[in-house]
């Protein structure tokens, strides 16, 4: 249904290859009875899109048209729910139906208002066209209402069906098909694909495993060159993140490519100013998704638990889920902090990375038993607090925890290794200067690395760096990754971080521990603190220090008073503050209230009437 009077355009101009293509198309679509020539009032020009196989989709430009359209509410299904449904599923088919919009005819009433104009001239549609405001809405209520009760999953014109063995899956097919069969559609038997154990569907490869991304998709991102305009940075991220969700933490590693079109318009064409942080961040965008995880289908009777983590950049979480002794992720979720939520201290970001992740996975979680883990250990007693003692946004955000979950256990670092490693990774790259590569070369030789893995207490563990082919050896003992650091290196990595602000030998030993390990730390450090030559040029070692002063004792009562002021007290009468003196000879104590803590105001109150220092002793 549309509003106001017939829109109209001109017809377009078109190069010879694609006029030819058109004259083609036409013809066929006549000649097939999709479409017919017209006298319409309405028209919309044509435009043309690529296919695959050097081929060409003629679509209407109805954007004036879709402006008068009243809107189809009926809801298309998320993408990402064809997986909810495939545990216990082996064999998989995917139909695809042959040219399926032009499958549904137009309401006769209707059928002007589709009239496209082109050079060789003005077409109606008798059948449903592409690019019209309500035709993925019109396509998903005809295909949902043929395959209503059916074992499948339907997205447009694409059809999975998933079945636990071959028998069961003949049975499925076969009542597919004669549902399709009774509406006359036909199908692209090019693109079906039947009986098998993994196929592409929807981005996805799946198999009775799990689903991960297409093959073909990742390979396509990974060589795909750096951009050079803000559109086509904001093009390579929105394709990564149609992946999102096998990424841990990838809003962490976007966050410096957002950095780079943050404030950009949208058709800005000047070029991208690329440093070494930037093309570090984008190589590990690409790096991260051709090391996707697998993500299993969900299990309905599966125990559930969410992993959950925030840094200064980002926060990030797992879901989880265990049949019998298999633990499996679901899904990814991360979300990079805004500006005010960076200022947020180290509990209200980790309270904020569960609610954040709750309410992400709330159409899973929601009547469903799950615990919370955290590497944040007060926030285990969060829900015991009283309410008084916890902010508005604590409260808001406890109270809609409490309505999926109360169980928030706590998890170390070390052991929260899957949302918890990638978060503090930027910790460990600060220093851009150390080449994490050739670190992990020279661990492999390094026999001291080797003694402290045999005798000592530190927990190592293997962690892959982007841009490095080998995994460094990292301690996770204290809940933080810090990687050991090779003999050659040291002194690179003091410098990275002594030099920043040429701290103390205490201050600097603190920075270099919390970040990296090695054994002779503590010497090494203050060896280089005690010889750096900015250090000693800008430093004095040695200060005169002034001895403890004495005050001798009052020899009469109110020689000497002591004054103090408390507050701001609750008002009451007008007074806000109390100004309490004490005389030191007697210990007598007297207080007086006070409007405000000004010094006329104390003054006026310690002398009443208005006397000098020497009267007031002599009195």
């Amino acid at each position: 249904m549309t509003r106001g009077p017939p829109v109209f355009s001109r017809a377009r101009r078109l190069s010879p290859e694609k006029l030819a293509v058109v004259k083609k198309e036409f013809k066929g679509m006549v000649e097939k009875g999709i479409c017919r020539p017209s006298n319409s009032s309405w028209s919309s020009p044509i435009h043309l899109v690529p296919k695959g196989h050097n081929e060409w989709r003629i679509c209407g430009d109805y954007r004036r048209l879709n402006t008068v359209t009243e809107p189809d509410r009926y809801p298309l299904p998320h993408i990402q729910d064809f997986s909810s449904e495939l545990h216990g599923k082996v064999i998989f088919s995917k139909i695809d139906l042959q040219r399926a919009y032009h499958q549904i005819p137009v309401e006769q009433s209707d059928v002007p208002k589709t009239a496209v104009i082109t050079p060789i001239g003005l077409f109606e549609y008798l059948y449903m066209p592409f690019g019209l405001r309500n035709a993925g809405q019109t396509f998903q209520r005809f295909i949902d209402e043929t395959l209503r009760g059916v074992p499948c999953f339907a997205y447009l014109d694409d059809i999975l069906v998933a079945s636990s063995d071959e028998q069961s899956h003949l049975s499925d097919l076969q009542k597919v098909f004669e549902r399709l069969n009774e509406r006359g559609l036909v199908l692209n038997t090019n693109k079906c694909v039947f009986g098998v154990r993994e196929l592409l569907f929807l981005g996805c490869l799946i198999s009775s495993e799990g689903i991960k991304p297409d093959p073909n998709k990742v390979l396509a991102l990974a060589n795909y060159p750096k951009p050079t305009t803000p559109r086509a940075l904001r093009r390579f991220l929105a394709m990564v993140n149609f992946y999102r969700r096998f990424i841990p933490h990838a809003a962490s590693q976007q966050a410096e490519l957002y950095d780079l079109v943050k404030n950009r318009k949208k058709n800005d064409s000047k070029p991208l100013q690329w440093n070494e942080v930037s093309n570090k961040a984008f190589e590990t965008c690409k790096d991260s998704i051709s090391k996707a995880a697998l993500l299993a289908h969900p299990h309905p009777d599966g125990k559930l638990a969410l992993f959950v983590d925030a840094s200064d950049v980002g926060i990030g979480a797992v879901l989880q889920q265990q049949v019998g002794s298999d633990i499996k992720p679901l899904s990814f979720f991360s979300h990079k902090l805004t500006p005010t939520e960076a200022r947020y201290s180290t509990y209200d970001r980790e309270l904020l990375a569960v609610y954040s992740a709750i309410k992400h996975f709330a159409y899973t979680l929601e009547g469903r038993e799950f615990t919370v883990y955290t590497d944040h250990k007060p926030l285990t007693f969060a829900l015991h607090q009283k309410h008084d003692k916890i902010s508005p946004r604590q409260q808001r955000h406890l109270d809609f925890i409490s309505q999926f979950t109360t169980d928030i256990r706590f998890i170390s670092g070390s052991d929260n290794f899957v949302a918890d490693a990638f978060s503090r990774i930027s910790e460990i790259q600060i220093p851009s200067e150390i080449n994490y590569a050739a670190m992990a070369e020279a661990q492999r030789m390094d026999k001291e690395l080797e003694d402290l893995k045999k005798n000592s207490s530190l927990s190592f563990k293997t962690i892959e760096f982007p841009g490095s082919n080998l995994p460094l050896y990292c301690d996770v003992s204290t809940g933080q990754v810090r990687p050991y650091v090779p003999e050659t290196f040291r002194p690179v990595v003091f410098h990275t971080i002594h030099d920043l602000a040429h701290s103390g030998c205490r201050a600097t030993i603190d920075a270099v521990r919390r970040r990296y390990i090695w054994k002779s730390l503590r010497k090494d450090c203050t060896i280089w603190c005690k010889t750096c030559l900015s250090c000693q040029k800008s430093k004095i070692d040695r200060h005169a220090k002034s001895p403890i002063g004495k005050y001798p004792l009052p020899s009469g009562r109110f020689r000497h008073v002591n004054l103090d002021i408390v507050g701001p007290l609750p008002i009451c009468c007008g007074f806000t503050y109390l100004l309490t003196c004490v005389d030191r000879f007697t210990r007598w104590p007297e207080a007086f209230p006070l409007q405000n803590q000004s010094a006329s105001t104390v003054a006026e109150v310690f002398f009443p009437d208005g006397f000098t220092d020497s009267e007031y002793r002599r009195r």
